[in-house]
């Protein structure tokens, strides 16, 4: 960028971070409000729906046994849900000194001006006095923190950076501990080199360097590209992370003799630009032999010098020979990148990401919707392939009770008044035991019927008239029978009728009981003597339809049975599917209605996301 880069500007860069931060996290945590509402509604409407389900089931229903099952997995799958996304984190939320700031993570050998330029960018000054700590607004004031100390000789004081507020300078191992200080908007982490840590020290510092904004390595001027500094580079590579190498120390203590010719005066200058070329060249040759072309290209080399930078912080032409100003632009610039927009965005693209595995996670309710229907369209096709076998068993038992009616004595013989009215007992008897060999027949292919069921199948067939039976006949034959004065022909002819007429019945039923009296009655005339003739007519008794009554009682039962039967199992199971149809359809409109939620923040996250 143009123009001078100080960290005073950097400060009001990074507290205009600070709010743009506090901005996402606000949006991201109604956004998780919203998300919560609808679970708790989602969660609450499909107990409920359980609940009322189980409890609205008949007893005797059919396949009570696998809807119940049915109810308390989907239960069970609703509770371990609920427990799953209540307990998950949704990362909502800032993670304190990686997510919720600039991450500047510092690393580097002993005295190597890790804790000199810290302590310039917590304070501005590379050694704080207490009344310089006084003085400044709470605002300005830095948090200091320590992580678990490592045990080195000569290492800092365990979270002595917290307790003086500053980090040490000049000590042997200056740091032993993962140490630093934050502001409105920056995390400033200063750690002891990478190989220098205890597992878990090390640990923490890889996963400082993931999440930092910048990495920067120091080293001596005086001894750049040691092998051990080279090692620690390499180390601090992580994705396209490179390191930003700081050669500190890149001026020098010039002496010279005050005016009075007495006393001896020293200037901090910087070295010359030749030497600190020559110094960064040595540093990028080091680099490639022991790290590759590929590595080397990738990191910047800067001297560097934070007590010039102190010294001449007014002095805009000087503070940018020291180096500071670079490192504050490089800051500038990190703050205005995309990096930093991206990690703005963290707790929403977290919530982002965590609706979307909700949405997977719906899956288990989804599959047990699907399976349930396969069991039902088992048990279906089972009955189905049943109904055959239960049809013919109760066609028997039909036939039974109908022969057993028309074998009993006395039936036949009576007169058509005393059969009509047997008639019409057994018509009766006929359709009740019709009914109750229905209902039995079906409560065997279901083993339980559903409760209202057998009432419906009685109401059904209660007053059908598919059972109605013929009307009993006595079916008769109407004779002109002559009187004559003399002569056979009278009687011949009359005994001919009548036994030509049983004969015919016998052998030929109603119409060979006509045929035979006529054809009989001309045979006796024949045989009569001729006489003067009277006529007089009356109705001879030839025969009934008995017979048809039964072979019809027997056709229409074996015929009503198969079809009721097969209508009654069609109503059974509609029955069932309505009441599975209802639990299902009322649990899954739960599943849809809050999967077109989760759609919905998943979009409001990304389009809230895309603003910040």
């Amino acid at each position: 960028m143009s123009g001078l880069v100080s960290r005073e500007l950097l400060l009001q860069l990074f507290d205009g971070l600070r709010a743009s931060f506090d901005r996402s996290l606000t949006a991201a945590q109604a956004v998780e409000q919203e998300f919560e509402t609808s679970r708790a509604t989602f969660v609450g409407n499909i107990t409920g729906h359980l609940k009322a389900a189980e409890k609205s089931l008949p007893r005797n229903h059919p396949i009570r046994g696998e809807v119940v099952a049915f109810l308390k997995e989907m239960d069970r799958t609703t509770t371990l849900w609920d427990e799953q996304i209540a307990g998950r984190d949704k990362g909502v939320k800032f993670r304190a000194h990686f997510e919720d700031s600039l991450l500047i993570f510092v690393n580097g050998k002993v005295k190597s001006g890790k804790s000199s330029l810290g302590n310039y960018m917590a304070w501005g000054n590379t050694d704080p006095t207490p009344e310089m700590k006084q003085g400044l607004p709470a605002k300005l004031t830095p948090r200091f923190f320590s992580h678990a100390k490592t045990a080195v000789k000569g290492g800092d004081a365990s979270n002595e950076a917290e307790k003086r507020r500053e980090f040490r300078v000049g000590a042997t191992e200056a740091t032993s501990s993962i140490q630093g200080f934050s502001l409105p908007g920056l995390t400033w982490v200063d750690s002891p080199g990478m190989h220098s840590l205890n597992i878990d020290n090390e640990n923490l510092a890889r996963d400082y360097v993931e999440h930092a904004d910048l990495i920067l390595y120091t080293m001596k001027s005086d001894s750049p590209g040691r092998e051990s500094d080279l090692k620690e580079i390499k180390a601090l590579f992580v994705k396209d992370k490179a390191p930003l190498l700081l050669l500190t120390g890149s001026d020098d203590m010039e002496e010279d003799l005050a005016e009075d010719g007495d006393t001896l005066v020293q200037t901090v200058v910087m070295k010359s630009q030749e030497r600190r070329a020559r110094q960064r060249d040595y540093v990028r040759a080091a680099l490639v032999e022991h790290c590759g072309d590929a590595v080397a290209a990738k990191v910047d080399i800067l001297s560097f010098s934070a007590r010039y930078a102190q010294l001449h912080r007014d002095d805009k032409a000087a503070f940018a020979d020291s180096g500071m100003e670079q490192l504050c632009s490089t800051l500038h610039d990190i703050c205005k990148s995309d990096a930093v927009r991206i990690k703005q965005r963290t707790p929403m693209t977290n919530l982002s990401n965590f609706l979307q595995a909700c949405r997977t996670d719906l899956q288990p309710y989804k599959s047990l919707i699907d399976a349930f229907r396969k069991p039902l369209d088992a048990l279906k096709r089972e009955s189905d392939s049943n109904l055959p076998v239960y049809v013919q068993r109760g066609q028997a038992r039909l036939a039974l009770f109908i022969d057993e009616f028309f074998e009993q004595e006395g039936l036949n013989g009576g007169s058509a008044d005393v059969v009509s009215e047997q008639l019409g007992r057994f018509q009766h008897a006929l359709r009740e035991h019709y009914r109750a060999v229905l209902t039995e027949q079906l409560g065997a292919i279901f083993e339980e019927i559903m409760d209202g069921f057998a009432h419906a199948v009685q109401d059904t067939y209660r007053n059908s008239e598919l059972l109605q039976l013929p009307e009993f006949q006595l079916e008769t034959a109407t004779e002109r029978v002559s009187e004559v004065r003399s002569g056979t022909r009278k009687r011949n002819s009359l005994l001919g009728a009548v036994l030509g007429g049983v004969a015919g019945f016998v052998l030929g039923g109603p119409v060979g009981a006509a045929t035979g009296a006529s054809l009989g009655g001309s045979l006796g005339g024949a045989t009569g003597s001729a006489a003067g003739t009277n006529y007089r007519e009356f109705q001879v008794t030839i025969g009934d339809n008995l017979q048809d009554i039964r072979r019809a009682a027997l056709d229409n039962c074996t015929r009503m049975l198969d079809e009721a039967m097969r209508s009654g199992t069609r109503q059974l199971w509609a029955l069932v599917d309505q009441d599975v149809d209802r639990i299902l359809m009322q649990i899954a409109q739960e599943v849809t209605q809050f999967e077109q939620q989760l759609q919905r923040l998943t979009k409001k996250t990304q389009t809230i996301g895309k603003t910040l």
